[in-house]
This record gives C-alpha cells, sequence and structure tokens, in this order.
C-alpha cells in the first residue's frame, strides 16, 4: 500500500488538539472526531468524518479512511485499511494488514485475522470470527458467532448461517447459503447457489454436496 501523504491530501490534516493517547506522527483529519481515551499509534491516517469511540486502539500506520465508524473498545492492528463508510462495532477487531472495502458492517465483538481481505458491502455479525487470510466478495454474509477458517474464499453474496464453521481452505461460491449451526470440513469446494441445510455436516474436502438444493 503506497503511503505518499499527497494521494490523502484532499482528505487528511493535522489535528490540531493534543492527546495523550495520540502519537505525534500520526495524522488525523480535523473533521474527524477521537475519544480522548482512544489510542492512535504512529504513522495512522485517519480520514474527514471519521468517529473513534471510547477506549479503541488504532495501530501504527493503519489507513482509516472517510467516514468509518470505530466503536468503543474496538481495536484496529498495525497496516490495516478500513474503507470508506465502514462500520466497526464495539469490541470488534480488524487484524494486521486486514483490507476491509467500503460500506463494511463488523458487528459487536467480531473477530477479523490477520491479512483478512472484505469486500463492499459485506456484513460480520456480532461474535463472528473470520481467521487469517480469509476472502469475503462482495456482499457477503457472515451471521452471529459464525467461524469461518484461515485461507477461506467465500463467494458474492454467499451467507454463512448463525453459529455455523467453516473449514480452512474451503471454497464457497457466489450465493451459496450455508445454514444454521451447519459445519463445512477443511478443503470443501461448494459451487455457485449450493445451499447447506441448517445443522448438517458436510465432510472435508467434499465436492458440491449430494443432496443439496441449488
Amino acid at each position: 500500500m503506497e503511503r505518499d501523504p499527497a494521494r490523502y491530501r484532499p482528505w487528511v490534516h493535522r489535528h490540531t488538539v493534543t492527546m495523550s493517547h495520540i502519537d505525534p506522527t500520526a495524522t488525523i483529519h480535523s473533521t474527524a472526531s477521537v475519544d480522548p481515551s482512544a489510542t492512535v499509534e504512529a504513522g495512522a491516517m485517519i480520514g474527514c468524518d471519521v468517529t473513534i469511540g471510547r477506549n479503541a486502539h488504532i495501530g501504527v500506520n493503519a489507513i482509516i479512511q472517510p467516514g468509518v465508524s470505530v466503536g468503543e473498545y474496538a481495536t484496529i492492528r498495525d497496516e490495516a485499511l478500513v474503507g470508506p463508510g465502514t462500520k466497526l462495532g464495539p469490541g470488534s477487531t480488524t487484524g494486521r494488514a486486514a483490507r476491509i472495502g467500503p460500506k463494511v458492517e463488523v458487528g459487536t465483538r467480531a473477530v477479523l485475522g490477520d491479512r483478512t481481505h472484505i469486500e463492499s458491502g459485506s456484513r460480520i455479525s456480532a461474535r463472528a470470527l473470520v481467521e487469517q487470510r480469509t476472502t469475503l466478495r462482495k456482499g457477503a454474509l457472515v451471521d452471529r458467532d459464525a467461524r469461518v477458517g484461515s485461507r477461506v474464499s467465500v463467494g458474492p453474496r454467499a451467507w454463512i448461517g448463525a453459529g455455523a464453521r467453516i473449514g480452512s481452505r474451503t471454497a464457497l461460491g457466489a450465493r451459496v447459503v450455508v445454514g444454521s449451526n451447519a459445519e463445512v470440513g477443511n478443503r470443501a469446494r461448494l459451487e455457485q447457489g449450493i445451499r447447506v441445510p441448517s445443522n448438517t455436516v458436510v465432510p472435508p474436502r467434499t465436492r458440491n454436496m449430494a443432496g443439496a438444493s441449488s
């Protein structure tokens, strides 16, 4: 990610208020609202109309683009990029070098692992976990308490139901639906439009699924 300050001049200016939790090398737009208890680490860049809540933590060299809302006690780790209009819920965690697109919603205490890639319009609900190096394509939904393993590819507008478990290195095609509390094993491949019923177990390395609807 290029960090030439000239790229950000339309939306970044030095904040004029000195706070004990803000590193002097951080850059904060004058219209951003940063709670005095929040921490902003060295080299972080915070855009216009950003709101950062109580006791939130913004990591080294993180980039928070315009219109982002960061809830109280939320953590954005080093080198993460958060796209415009995204909402990060209270107590949520965004991993190191994660890339979050525009208008994403991350729920209360949801966790995004290191180097995750969350495309625009996706939603990760409360207490969901998306592990490292996983990609959610545009408009994907991970419902509350679901867990998505590492290096998973979730297709556009796919839906992972509440409490579902998706194994590592699995691929879900566009508009795949995994029902509540279902389990999909490691390295499974489910093509576009497949529907996995609630409480179903899909074995590891499955290619589609006998009896599944599409």
